[in-house]
């Protein structure tokens, strides 16, 4: 029996209002003015239908008169209907509340959902021209499915922190920001469950990574140990060059194909989407921090037989995510009991993410000053810096992604000059 079977056997729908549609349909065909119910069956699902109205009137406080117009029919013919079924409200609006009716969060082929929040938000994204509001709803899609199907309506700010902090795929971020696209309630300051981004990533402290050399090595190691070859490549390309996930053709990791790297590999470029309407960086070292890291790439790129406009990574975002899935994976089993608990959550919860946070932590612990990993903006959307995303701000940078932490061999290596300087303070 499915969950959705189980809930169903619960809340039973109240047989007193299957008796009456059944009645009203069956009315229409003895002759006269057909029912209001007998019109809904023919159009879909009556029952359905009329659970919506309710669900709209006596769940959401929406107007008859608003439910009249959406069905093209009259104020008096919504209220009656609303009168006949009274008698049944407290059984059916637990029923509406507790039993996933809706199986249809978005149906792609026909860019509609049987929500209205989603529906409203497809809608104007097509009248403000978002191009990317099918990936929105389908992130927001993994929050219904965690919240067994209930309305996004319905949902409150406890249980989107509940979802984000179970789910351990993608941006958080990009995870909260689609919610409260589909949520008004999560992104409108007045309500109770209003939720800014900021607030989300100090609550969780999900901003920064603490990993330095010595735990990067210490993985890529293991990595290299459990025959993951591959995995191990993309992690450090992507660690090396601080590039966004990218998300469509030409953007971020997942965006370069194998014409943009140069000199026999040594150099990449890559596209960032996300500041000032699109930014091209221009030869990114590629042996920033792992020498052999060209030579490991030209090899991948022989054995798949010199492509030219092909990816590096050729299932795109679900290939990367997958990638770091399987990472997280081995690092659960290869450190158990080996590392410290807050070292091995570090390892565990590794997502593509973090790379930029990473990259930010091995060029501070390299003393590069952070005006050269900002870069900066040469206009004409072209970028140059050291390496392959430019934040332009290194406020920013302070901000969101270098984590100052004892575990950085910079970090000791200060404390150490401090310790040096104490001694003049000491008693003779």
């Amino acid at each position: 029996m499915t969950a959705n079977q189980e809930l169903a056997s619960v809340y039973e729908f109240p047989h007193e209002v299957e008796e009456y549609i059944r009645l009203k349909v069956e009315k229409n065909g003895s002759g006269g003015r057909p029912h209001f119910v007998s019109v809904l069956a023919k159009t879909g699902n009556a029952r359905d239908i009329l659970l919506d109205i309710l669900e709209a009137v006596w769940l959401k406080n929406k107007g008859v008169g608003a439910q009249a117009r959406r069905y093209n029919t009259t104020y008096q013919t919504i209220w009656r209907v609303i009168q006949d079924l009274e008698p049944y409200k407290a059984q059916l609006c637990a029923y509406m509340e507790q039993v996933p009716r809706r199986k249809l969060f978005f149906n792609a082929d026909a860019d509609t959902s049987d929500y209205e929040n989603v529906q409203l938000y497809i809608r104007r994204s097509k009248r403000d021209g978002v191009r990317k509001y099918r990936m929105i709803v389908r992130l927001a899609e993994k929050c219904w499915n965690f919240l067994k199907y209930r309305d996004p309506e319905n949902w409150t700010a406890e249980d989107v922190h509940l979802f984000l902090n179970a789910n351990k795929e993608g941006s958080q971020t990009a995870y909260l920001n689609a919610i409260r696209q589909i949520a008004p309630q999560i992104r409108d300051k007045n309500s109770q469950h209003y939720i800014s981004t900021a607030r989300f990533r100090e609550k969780l402290r999900l901003r920064k990574k603490d990993l330095f050399s010595k735990e990067i090595t210490a993985l890529v190691n293991a990595l290299e140990e459990m025959d993951m070859h591959y995995h191990s490549l993309v992690f450090r390309l992507h660690v090396t060059g601080g590039f966004r996930e990218g998300k469509d053709d030409k953007a971020g990791l997942t965006g370069i194909s194998w014409d943009r790297f140069k000199n026999d590999f040594k150099f990449v470029d890559d596209y960032e989407t996300k500041v000032r309407g699109g930014i091209w960086w221009r030869d990114c070292p590629v042996d920033l921090f792992w020498s052999t890291l060209p030579e490991e790439l030209r090899a991948l790129w022989k054995s798949r037989g010199k492509p030219i406009d092909t990816k590096l990574v050729e299932g795109g975002y679900s290939e990367l995510t997958k990638i770091y899935q399987e990472i997280r994976d081995m690092a659960t089993t290869y450190f158990k009991d080996k590392v410290d608990p807050a070292l091995f959550k570090e390892y565990t919860t590794l997502r593509p993410h973090d790379a930029d946070k990473l990259h930010c932590n091995l060029l501070w612990e390299a003393e590069v000053p952070l005006e050269t990993v900002a870069g900066q903006y040469q206009g004409r959307g072209e970028g140059i810096g050291l390496v392959g995303r430019g934040w332009l701000d290194i406020n920013t940078i302070k901000k969101h992604y270098l984590s100052l932490t004892a575990r950085s061999s910079r970090f000791q290596l200060i404390m150490a000059k401090i310790h040096e300087y104490n001694t003049r303070f000491e008693r003779k």
